[in-house]
């Protein structure tokens, strides 16, 4: 009897558990969701139609690539 109890107790907190989790993951996404285009809508404010803007630079790759010197294998019967 005793662990029927503790069988059903566990069950019980599962879906308890399960469904606070679906409701605060709910608002979480929902806070995110809401932040995130608050952030955009804001800077697009603040920049004129038709301006750009760079952030970051690019890296100046002036490295080559120098793998080596190519051997032309010939084929031995």
């Amino acid at each position: 009897m005793g662990i029927l109890k503790f069988i059903l107790s566990l069950l019980v907190a599962y879906y308890v558990f399960k469904i606070l989790s679906r409701m605060y993951l709910g608002y979480i996404i929902n806070k995110f969701k809401n932040n995130t285009y608050r952030h955009t809508s804001n800077n697009t404010k603040k920049e004129q139609e038709g301006e750009v803007t760079i952030d970051k630079r690019p890296k100046e790759n002036s490295k080559k690539n120098n793998a080596g010197d190519y051997i032309d294998y010939e084929e031995i019967d």
